[in-house]
């Protein structure tokens, strides 16, 4: 599935999420997906 979201470059958050991508040692991508399923499957154990 492929969806577009918009990340603020302005006001530092893109590169934020870029750092920690690579302390995580993924790109951007593939760290925001995982970020997101991580975060589904915890918002959904309430």
């Amino acid at each position: 599935m492929r969806k577009l979201i918009d990340i603020n470059e302005e006001d530092g958050t893109y590169e934020k999420l870029q750092i920690l991508a690579i302390k995580a040692k993924k790109d951007l991508k593939n760290y925001i997906q995982d970020v997101l399923s991580e975060h589904a499957k915890i918002g959904g154990k309430k």
